[in-house]
């Protein structure tokens, strides 16, 4: 017969729960007046609401101050508010809507089914939704796709406004948190005159013939802030002011769009929308003329690509007259078996990678200081005959046919006087006013300058 087995019922106190500690999440989506006034009366009812309630523990505010709720990953607010829930510190959020939660329906079901999973519930005041409620999900998915929707609404509305004032030529429309050089004065677009001088001195280095290296390396090296406040400055950063027709006082307005209102990707406009194109419509900083010397210096590189340096002074700077090829460095075995760096016609090896037979140019060599040599001979020449030289110029600076080649030869006019003859080469004269070399077929090296003028030496 089986024996009678006692069951014994455990009883356990459960721990007493503290006060729920609550806290509150606010977010305006631009940074007007009327939005900030927004935000200020999100936080100020939320702290008297909360600070009030003594059935709860008030732990904070997390306020976004002119961030889109498309996406997360520029709310700064809302991703600490995400972290102290992880570490435990929160039992609920108090918001007041879902569209102020967010406005892309994955996102905002994603973050409250995580926040769900931690306990968490989020409440929506203007919806009277509890995200934790057995209808949470099913209203929260309804809700967050209605926001979603109004936020792509509000996307062509804004965007449908900004292409009226594009039409009117209206530039209080442009934004320029990101421009270099401006500022915002009652309204209208005002130079910043401290960064003004920034962007004049980006342009003269680059007509001295500085490259856009060079000249980010200068402007970092001189601890120079950027807009964003950094003291990093890029290649693209000083091609981008170069060509910038802002700069000059006219706009471009449509330069790019969003294709899409939630993840704001701006895409470059190659005609899918009209552009529209206004001069003379804001302060300039640098002259219409500057500007367009500018534009035609860089054709000019992207037609030469010189890749020079103090360390590499005619690297890409040398060209062979004979077969075109660009002359490079090399290296020679001497006996003992030393190198001896010296330049050479590439043909020789252009040629020899092709497998391909070699033109009589290819055994061209010269010495590796035969460049900077030729260079301070021809400019003393020019020197020593200054008359005859200063007339020709003058006759380039007034009927030269392209403008930059008039500018050129107008400085170097100015550089005769100020400059004289050379003792020694400088790479950084040079780049005011030599163009490139030609190896000739005799072995010589012809000295072509900016202005046009050419000397074989």
């Amino acid at each position: 017969m089986p024996t009678e087995k006692t069951i014994t019922p455990i009883y356990q106190t459960l721990p007493e729960k503290g006060p729920l500690r609550v806290a509150a999440y606010c977010r305006v989506s631009s940074s007007q007046d009327e939005q900030l006034h927004s935000l200020a009366a999100q936080i100020s009812h939320y702290t008297e609401v909360l600070s009030r309630d003594t059935s709860c523990q008030f732990v904070g505010i997390y306020a976004d101050r002119g961030i889109s709720g498309t996406q997360v990953k520029n709310r700064v607010e809302f991703l600490r508010l995400m972290e102290d829930c992880r570490a435990g510190l929160i039992d609920r959020i108090i918001t007041k809507s879902v569209s102020r939660f967010g406005r892309n329906t994955v996102d905002t079901l994603l973050y409250t089914r995580e926040l769900r999973g931690l306990g968490i519930d989020v409440y929506f005041e203007k919806e009277h939704l509890h995200s934790c409620s057995a209808e949470g999900e099913l209203m929260l998915t309804l809700m967050a796709a209605l926001a979603e929707s109004e936020a792509e609404n509000m996307s062509e509305n804004i965007k449908w406004g900004k292409r009226r004032r594009y039409e009117k030529g209206r530039v209080e429309s442009l934004a320029v948190v990101n421009l270099y050089g401006y500022r915002k004065d009652g309204g209208a677009l005002a130079v910043s005159e401290s960064e003004a001088e920034i962007i004049r001195r980006i342009y003269s280095e680059f007509l001295d013939g500085l490259n856009y290296e060079q000249i980010s390396e200068g402007l970092n090296a001189d601890g120079i802030p950027t807009r964003r406040g950094n003291d990093v400055w890029f290649n693209r950063t000083v091609m981008n002011v170069l060509t910038n027709e802002k700069y000059m006082g006219d706009c471009l307005f449509q330069k790019t769009f969003n294709i899409d209102p939630i993840t704001h990707k701006a895409v470059p406009n190659k005609g899918q929308l009209p552009q529209y194109y206004l001069e003379d419509c804001i302060p300039p900083i640098v002259s219409k003329e500057v500007w367009t010397l500018a534009q035609l210096e860089i054709q000019r590189r992207q037609t030469w690509k010189p890749m020079s340096s103090a360390e590499l002074p005619f690297k890409n700077r040398i060209i062979c007259g004979t077969c075109g090829s660009g002359v490079v460095q090399y290296y020679a075995k001497r006996k003992g078996g030393t190198l001896e760096a010296m330049w050479r016609c590439g043909s020789w090896r252009n040629g020899k990678s092709r497998g391909e037979g070699l033109p009589s140019c290819a055994q061209m060599k010269f010495p590796l200081d035969a460049p900077e040599k030729a260079f301070v001979r021809a400019w003393n020449l020019v020197v020593s005959k200054k008359l005859q030289y200063s007339a020709a110029l003058h006759r380039r600076a007034e009927n030269a046919e392209d403008a930059l080649t008039q500018y050129r030869a107008k400085g170097m006019l100015r550089l005769l006087d100020e400059v004289g003859k050379l003792t020694a080469f400088d790479y950084y004269f040079s780049l005011k006013v030599l163009d490139h070399m030609e190896l000739m077929p005799n072995g010589k090296l012809a000295v072509v300058f900016l202005s046009g003028i050419r000397l074989t030496v």
